[in-house]
């Protein structure tokens, strides 16, 4: 009787084993927490697709409104940990680990954090009725500026553009004050007009602005020049080594995920970004391949987070 059972348990190890080879065998969540169109919305389809082409299951994103993106995330965290919910993420993320204090998890630890697939830069754009047309003379000129005579815009409380701001000031010792807009088009306008100094924006919003002179490129705010703006230089670059403030886009799973099932994907991921096709999407959307997985992304995370809670206590950022 032992023995048929043994002989039974042997015949099913196979068929077990390859149940748990053939993930996925459903389709895959991907909660998003920007609107469609958005950079970040754009930058997940895009890799959503090259999953669903390569596990030949679908990869469907959701998009999860609210909170600065963290809806979406809590939803992910609320999910059961067997791989079929993942969530975008991006620098939205770990900045909102230290100004939002009741998302009830904890970003860096309570995920697995299977990929970094892409960065883009904002960049430094001002008014050229400032006069400067350097980082330098622009330092130069915001610390000699008392407090409240010159204005850096940004599309919200919170965001990586405004936090942009507010680190240029943790570095220099200016005093800029922060004027937040309902998104990037009213602020580049005041500053095309001279009503506030400078801005941290999104290189697709500023073509229109640029292109005519009505505003200054001056920096990006990556550690490296973006492949599609490779004239202009970085921040560090310009005098202000270790500034970077680049949006970052990635993918996480809840914590507890199988680590086979995160390491798949997480190879999965990175190779996508080596496809050309994926490269010119990704240019297109105004950004560039930077793909980081593993432990070597977990890593990543820990460190922004606690890169951006100096910032943000500099700055008592709070949400509105």
């Amino acid at each position: 009787m032992i023995r048929t059972l043994l002989l039974a348990s042997a015949a099913l190890l196979p068929a077990v084993a390859h149940a748990q080879e053939a993930y996925p065998s459903r389709p895959v969540r991907v909660f998003v927490g920007f609107p469609a169109g958005t950079s970040a919305d754009i930058v997940a389809r895009i890799f959503t697709a090259r999953l669903t082409d390569h596990f030949k299951r679908p990869f469907v994103v959701e998009n999860r409104l609210g909170m600065a993106g963290n809806l979406a995330t809590q939803a992910a965290f609320r999910s059961p940990a067997d791989g079929y919910t993942l969530a975008g993420t991006t620098v939205a993320n770990t900045i909102s680990a230290s100004v939002y204090r009741t998302l009830g998890y904890q970003f860096a630890d309570d995920f697995a954090h299977v990929a970094r697939v892409a960065i883009a830069p904002n960049v430094l754009v001002v008014s050229p009725t400032l006069g400067v047309t350097s980082v330098k003379a622009l330092i130069e000129l915001a610390r000699a500026a008392p407090r409240g005579k010159m204005f850096f815009g940004s599309a919200g409380v919170g965001t990586a553009p405004h936090l942009s701001g507010e680190l240029f000031n943790m570095m220099t010792g200016a005093q800029l004050t922060h004027v937040p807009y309902k998104g990037n088009a009213q602020g580049l306008i005041d500053l095309s007009e001279g009503r506030i100094s400078l801005v941290f924006a999104p290189a697709p919003t500023l073509a229109a602005f640029t292109q005519d002179n009505r505003v200054r490129a001056l920096a990006t705010t990556a550690a490296r020049r973006p492949s599609f703006l490779p004239d202009l230089p970085t921040l560090g670059e310009s005098g202000l080594p270790g500034f970077d403030t680049a949006i970052w886009y990635g993918f996480a799973a809840p914590r507890g995920t199988p680590a086979a099932i995160v390491s798949t994907l997480s190879e999965a991921l990175v190779r996508a970004t080596e496809a050309p096709e994926v490269r010119e999407q990704l240019r297109r959307a105004a950004a560039d391949p930077y793909p980081l997985g593993g432990e070597d992304f977990t890593r990543f995370v820990r460190d922004d987070v606690a890169k951006w809670a100096k910032v943000v206590d500099f700055a008592q950022v709070r949400p509105e």
